[in-house]
């Protein structure tokens, strides 16, 4: 059975800004779990990172999705408030890099067994991110299909609905119902919109 080495590295790489989290322009490259509070201002708790690699195509063995996804609206993420300020271009993306992070999260969604309870799931290789996020908070381990999961072949559908906001640009696609939202974005933008319009809404 394929696995992955852990380190826990320092939670100041993550910053929490207004229900969002940014991602610090300095961390290294890989794969990290994210957790954080169940509370409004979602603070990190632990970072976990993963030395996940994006050159190597791992086969869905126990989860290739259930979700009609085609079916959905993508949420297209052009415009970050809190960028205002920062003299950079936001939407700029890198298709190399960018298809290299969604292989690495791809691959550690085959190789975990689900997405912890108020966790995310970010790959970062350079500039360029995808990320799975779960804001549910509890699980009934009793009901096998209870847990939160993620895989390759729902990562490659959504892939093509994000397209609809843009070939590579940053969006994201948000399950309501199912506290869930796969996205791609890069360093310098929020990440996990769909908790935060979640919470909007409680």
């Amino acid at each position: 059975m394929l696995r992955f080495p852990c380190i826990l590295v320092a939670i100041a790489a993550f910053l929490t800004l207004a229900n969002a989290i940014t991602i610090d322009p300095d961390l290294p490259d890989g794969v990290y779990q994210i957790n954080y509070s169940r509370d409004r201002d979602s603070k990190v708790l632990a970072l976990t990172y993963f030395d996940t690699p994006h050159d190597v195509n791992i086969t869905a063995v126990k989860f290739n999705g259930n979700r009609k996804f085609k079916e959905r609206k993508p949420y297209c993420m052009q415009e970050d408030a809190r960028l205002a300020s920062v003299k950079i271009e936001t939407n700029f993306m890198c298709a190399d890099d960018q298809l290299k992070a969604m292989n690495m999260l791809a691959n550690w969604c085959e190789m975990a067994a689900y997405v912890q309870t108020s966790a995310m799931v970010v790959a970062i290789y350079n500039d360029m991110l995808w990320y799975v996020c779960n804001w549910a908070t509890s699980y009934d381990f009793k009901d096998a299909h209870a847990s939160q999961r993620c895989s390759k072949g729902e990562i490659l559908i959504v892939d093509g609905v994000l397209d609809r906001c843009g070939v590579g640009k940053r969006a994201e696609l948000y399950f309501g119902g199912w506290q869930k939202s796969y996205g791609r974005s890069h360093r310098f933008g929020d990440i996990c919109a769909g908790k935060e319009r979640e919470q909007r809404q409680h």
